[in-house]
């Protein structure tokens, strides 16, 4: 931040929001922390649920909801530092060349469009089933887990791999049942890069609007809630239909507000840095029957997966 360029903003920002500037400035110098360095497979667990974007305080709100979920308190306890602020560098960081053999006998399932991005065809990982590509709902802008359960339930009975890695998209925008809050918001356009009202502007996410005032925090903090439950719903099915530890956590959190900072650019602020870590024993009760057969379902939608498209409808716009 130079100091002649903020001079000569105060004018425009007013005296409240030029102190704000400070403080943000000074206090992400001071206050950031850093990502981790181990990675989640420094960790004990045969199932790991990932639910994108998902806060540590986010969780233990809704937590005591859930009788299989551990109290507020014990959520917040156990967070973690997660590797990444994005899914692209979570991915990035976490499948790494360096661990071949390990990933060799790692499963990931996954509705996270990066995949295609970061691991692509030559990946290390023993097997990658991108559900996005074939079970993406194109009315919604996003992927709704259960058909991610369905698969991860499919591949941990195959039993070929030691560890599954699950990856949900939940709660990340498009809030499901509000899709009317997350970026600019053309409806005819839904599901496209022109949902977006402009993609060559930032800020036009639902994050930016609640910044700028022109929504109502409560109301997309209740929406973000109401999204992780969708989550946390399928999640109940795959824990009482795989075997073994299940560990619950995220790929990164997401800000609202601290520090300056909105969203989850891939920078270590608490909010974005901290994600949830549960460990919890589960068990195939075989109450589900898996159905999605990822050739079939491919064969049905007889359309080409654009990634760019799918991660506009996501917020990524660049």
């Amino acid at each position: 931040m130079g100091v002649g360029r903020f001079v000569r903003k105060m004018p425009e920002r007013g005296v409240r929001r030029s102190l704000e500037v400070v403080f943000e400035w000074v206090g992400r110098r001071v206050w950031m922390g850093e990502f981790a360095d181990e990675t989640v497979f420094e960790r004990e667990w045969d199932v790991l649920v990932l639910l994108d974007a998902c806060r540590v305080d986010l969780l233990a709100e809704v937590a005591p909801e859930y009788d299989w979920l551990p109290s507020s308190e014990a959520v917040d306890a156990a967070a973690i530092d997660s590797v990444a602020g994005s899914s692209k560098e979570w991915m990035r960081r976490t499948f790494t060349p360096a661990d071949r053999e390990l990933l060799e006998n790692t499963a990931y399932v996954t509705g996270n469009p990066f995949s295609a991005a970061v691991l692509g065809d030559d990946h290390p990982l023993g097997l990658l089933d991108e559900v996005w590509r074939y079970a993406w709902d194109d009315d919604l802008g996003s992927i709704r887990p259960d058909p991610i359960t369905d698969r991860a339930i499919d591949v941990c009975r195959a039993d070929e791999y030691d560890r599954v890695v699950v990856h949900y998209m939940q709660p990340h925008v498009p809030f499901l049942d509000r899709p009317d809050l997350h970026a600019g918001y053309r409806p005819d356009y839904w599901g496209s890069p022109d949902s977006v009202v402009d993609p060559a502007e930032t800020g036009l996410d639902v994050w930016g609007r609640v910044r700028r005032g022109e929504l109502d925090r409560d109301v997309v903090w209740g929406a973000y809630a109401d999204n992780l439950r969708t989550g946390l719903h399928s999640v109940a099915t795959l824990r009482r239909n795989v075997d073994g530890t299940l560990a619950l956590s995220a790929d990164h959190g997401n800000a609202m507000g601290e520090l300056g900072i909105w969203g989850h650019p891939d920078t270590p602020v608490s909010s974005i840095r901290r994600v949830p870590w549960v460990e919890l024993e589960a068990r195939d009760e075989g109450t589900t029957v898996p159905t999605l057969d990822p050739e079939s379902a491919a064969d049905e939608r007889t359309v080409d997966a654009d990634v760019q498209d799918r991660l506009a409808s996501l917020g990524y716009t660049e």
